[in-house]
């Protein structure tokens, strides 16, 4: 285990948070002080969800799930690709595709069809394209490699994301509390501690200071695949284990199964499910005349009475 310090954190800048002004009121508990108009965090709290994060994310690497990683500010990109690099775990570095966790059956096809694609290029049918087509096929690749390289050896959901700065990726944490995914996430000031389940507050803008948070989670993610190997769990990292496990949807299969909300079943809309005041009635209802038939075979009492004449007459 490296070194967790106080000093070291403060030479990072992890303690430095956002102006007065853009602060989240959510996050008074980890901010320390206030200091030329800019708030200071806690380091404390910051040490104590680094602990916690680590604890999670060892013990659940190490009974053979995994866990995705989110960060696409250009700053940081090179430090997830070393998160990457050191544990093998899928990454999203560029841009966040709406329904990667609740619509993985498209997303499952879609980095099918970059296998396909690369596929092509390397038995040489590319070669033997008009330069206008293969100038489009080399386009549609670099697009589809851009946003799914990073996930394309993720052969089931996670079961744990890390994010950095749950306020950018907003719709990841979304998708992620909608499938009942746990969220590390590493919040600045003005972020929203709610979106994430255990939180880490810290400087998630400056480089030194995500570096430093990313090699602790690092380490606990190393020991937890340790752990797995040591209890003989299958690792599904590698591309051949994962498609003979056939965790990922085929393409026209049955979406996967959504792990139970941690939040409790949906709540219905308020009012129920009546309509709003002013809605109802607006639509005029005109009364069905009756056919012959219908009102011969209607009672004699129920035909209308001829009306009365007036005594006066």
């Amino acid at each position: 285990m490296s070194d967790l310090t106080v000093k070291a954190l403060v030479d990072a800048g992890t303690h430095i948070g956002c102006r007065v002004s853009r602060w989240n009121p959510k996050m008074d508990t980890y901010i320390f002080e206030t200091r030329n108009r800019i708030h200071i965090i806690d380091l404390k709290q910051t040490i104590r969800g680094i602990l916690r994060a680590r604890h999670f994310l060892r013990e659940l690497v190490g009974t053979g799930e995994d866990v995705l990683f989110v960060g696409t500010k250009p700053q940081i990109r090179s430090e997830i690709q070393k998160f990457h690099e050191q544990t093998g775990m899928p990454y999203v570095d560029d841009r966040w595709i709406g329904g990667t966790l609740t619509n993985y059956q498209v997303i499952g096809s879609r980095i099918a069809f970059l296998d396909e694609m690369e596929k092509k290029e390397a038995d040489g049918e590319v070669d033997r394209m008009s330069s206008k087509v293969a100038a489009r096929f080399r386009r549609d690749k670099r697009k589809v490699w851009r946003n799914l390289h990073g996930i394309r050896d993720m052969f089931r959901l996670p079961a744990a994301m890390v994010i950095v700065d749950p306020r950018t990726e907003i719709n990841a944490a979304r998708e992620a509390r909608r499938m009942g995914i746990p969220v590390v996430g590493v919040v600045d000031t003005d972020g929203d501690p709610d979106l994430c389940d255990l939180v880490i507050p810290a400087n998630d803008d400056a480089i030194r200071s995500v570096a430093l948070v990313l090699a602790e989670l690092s380490e606990a993610v190393q020991e937890g695949l340790r752990l797995r190997k040591e209890r003989g769990i299958q690792d599904l990292h590698s591309r051949e284990e994962g498609q003979s496990a056939t965790s990922r949807p085929e393409p026209g299969g049955p979406p996967p199964t959504p792990r139970p909300r941690s939040g409790g079943a949906r709540r219905p809309p308020r009012g129920g499910l009546v309509a709003p005041s002013g809605v109802v009635g607006r639509v005029p209802i005109t009364p069905v005349e009756k056919t012959d038939e219908e009102k011969a075979a209607a009672p004699p009492d129920a035909a209308p009475s001829a009306p009365a004449e007036d005594p006066a007459s």
